[in-house]
C-alpha cells in the first residue's frame, strides 16, 4: 500500500514539474493540493536522460546510481528498499525528455500499524495456548478415564476369578477397543493355561493313587513276613509293573499339560510318513510279537509321503492309535493304509476287527480317563492314549476321526495336512 503511494507521489511530481505547462489552472490547483499532502520524511528526486538532477535540489547520499536509473528504464517501474526507506521509481515520458521520477518515505504508521498487528498476535498466541492447554487437560482427563477403568478392572482379577472379563466396546476400529480386546484374549490366554495346570494337578492326584496304592501295598506286604526267592521277584515284577503304569501316566500326562500350553519341546521338520510308520511297526512288535498287521501303501511317490511336522509327536500319536487297534483286536488282523485322497492329501487308515466301540460312547473315546463299558475290565489301560492322540492330531493340524460298529471293529482315520 505503501508503495501505491510512493508511485501516485511519483506520478503526481511528474504531473507538476512536467505537465504544468499543458494544465487549465484549476486542474493544475487540483494536483498541486494532492501533492502538499506529503508523506512521512518523503524525498523526491527527478533525473533526465543523462542522468542529471533535473526541477528538484539534488539530495547528497540518495541511493540511486546510474545502473539503477537504467534498470527503472527498463522496466518501466521499481519498488525498492534501501536504508531503512521505500523507494518507488517510474519512466516517465514527456515532450520536454524522458525522465526517471524517484518518490521515497518513511512508512511510520503502517510500521506502527505492524507492531500493533504483532502485539495483537503475540497476545492471541498466549490466549491460544492456555486455551489449547485447558483443552488438552480436559480432553485428556475425557480420555484417560476409560483407560483408569480398565486399569481397576484389571487389578481386581486374581486366581480366583479368572473367569472375569472386560466390558467390549462397540468401537471396532477404536484402539481403547484393540486394548480391552487384546487384554481380554490375554486373560483367556492365561485362564486356560491355570485351568490346565489345575486339570493337570487333578489328574495326576487322580491317577496316580492307584499305582502307588499298588506298589506301597506289595512293598508292605514284603516287608511284614518272609519270601522265598520266587516270591519276591513276584513281587518286584508287579512293582515294576505299577511302577511303568506310573512312568507312562506321567509322561502322557505331562505332554498333554505342554500341547495345551502350546510348547511341546519338539522339533518341527521334514519326514516321510511311511517310515515313520515302520519305526512304530518295529517298537510295537516286541510288545505284539505275534500280531498281524496287513499294511497297504497306495501312495508311490517319496515326494507325496513327505510331511513337515513334529514327527516325534505323530510318531506318539500313531503308536496309542496302532496299540489300540492290536490290544482289541482279539489276535485278528489289523490293516493300515496310507493313499492320496481327492485333494492331494495323505490319508493314514487304522482297521481292526475287535470288539467296536458302544454307538453311544463314540464321542466320548477321546475323553481323558476315559474307558470303554465292553472292555474297562478285559484290558488293562488307564484311558489317556486317545486323549493324547486328540490332542496331538489339534496341535499338528491332523484331521482325526474315528468310526465303529459294535461286534465288527474300529476304524480310525487320519488325514495330514498338505505340506
Amino acid at each position: 500500500a505503501f508503495y501505491n503511494k510512493l508511485t501516485n507521489r511519483a506520478l503526481l511530481s511528474g504531473i507538476i514539474f512536467l505537465e504544468k505547462d499543458e494544465l487549465n489552472k484549476k486542474k493544475y490547483q487540483e494536483y498541486e493540493l494532492r501533492y502538499l499532502n506529503t508523506l512521512d520524511n518523503e524525498a523526491l528526486q527527478i533525473y533526465d536522460a543523462a542522468g542529471n538532477i533535473a526541477f528538484v535540489p539534488e539530495i547528497d547520499s540518495f541511493p540511486v546510481d546510474k545502473r539503477m536509473l537504467q534498470h527503472i528504464r527498463e522496466k518501466g517501474k521499481l519498488n525498492f528498499r534501501a536504508q531503512g526507506r521505500q523507494f518507488a521509481g517510474i519512466y516517465y515520458q514527456d515532450n520536454q525528455g524522458d525522465f526517471v521520477i524517484i518518490s521515497s518515505g518513511e512508512d511510520r504508521a503502517g510500521e506502527a500499524s505492524l507492531k500493533n498487528l504483532s502485539l495483537v498476535f503475540i497476545c492471541l498466541l498466549i490466549i491460544g495456548i492456555l486455551i489449547n492447554y485447558l483443552l488438552n487437560a480436559l480432553l485428556a482427563k475425557n480420555t484417560f478415564k476409560p483407560f483408569s477403568a480398565i486399569l481397576q478392572k484389571v487389578n481386581t482379577i486374581s486366581t480366583d476369578n479368572l473367569n472375569s472379563r472386560l466390558e467390549e466396546l462397540n468401537q471396532s476400529d477404536d484402539e481403547l477397543s484393540d486394548l480391552t480386546t487384546t487384554l481380554n484374549t490375554f486373560l483367556d490366554r492365561l485362564e486356560s493355561g491355570v485351568n490346565n495346570q489345575k486339570q493337570f494337578l487333578k489328574n495326576v492326584s487322580h491317577e496316580l493313587k492307584t499305582p502307588l496304592a499298588a506298589i506301597l501295598g506289595e512293598a508292605e506286604l514284603s516287608l511284614d513276613k518272609e519270601h522265598t526267592a520266587g516270591e519276591q521277584r513276584q513281587v518286584l515284577v508287579k512293582i515294576a509293573k505299577n511302577t511303568a503304569e506310573l512312568s507312562a501316566v506321567i509322561e502322557g500326562l505331562l505332554l498333554i499339560s505342554g500341547l495345551n500350553n502350546n510348547d511341546p519341546k519338539v522339533t518341527f521338520r521334514s519326514f516321510l510318513l511311511d517310515e515313520l510308520l515302520w519305526e512304530v511297526l518295529e517298537k510295537l512288535h516286541f510288545k505284539y510279537p505275534d500280531a498281524e498287521v496287513e499294511t497297504l501303501i497306495e501312495v508311490d511317490n517319496s515326494e507325496a509321503m513327505q510331511l513337515h511336522s513334529h514327527p516325534e509327536l505323530i510318531a506318539t500319536a500313531l503308536t496309542n492309535i496302532i496299540d489300540n487297534a492290536l490290544k482289541f483286536s482279539d489276535d485278528q488282523k489289523i490293516t493300515l493304509s496310507i493313499k492320496l485322497s481327492e485333494q492331494g492329501q495323505l490319508v493314514l487308515t487304522v482297521q481292526d476287527r475287535g470288539p467296536g466301540i458302544p454307538e453311544q460312547e463314540q464321542d466320548k473315546v477321546f475323553d481323558l480317563f476315559y474307558r470303554g463299558s465292553n472292555t474297562r475290565f478285559l484290558r488293562p489301560g488307564h484311558g489317556i492314549g486317545l486323549s493324547l492322540t486328540k490332542h496331538i492330531a489339534a496341535f499338528c493340524q491332523i484331521s482325526l476321526s474315528i468310526s465303529s460298529v459294535q461286534g465288527r471293529g474300529t476304524e480310525v482315520k487320519l488325514i495330514f495336512p498338505a505340506s
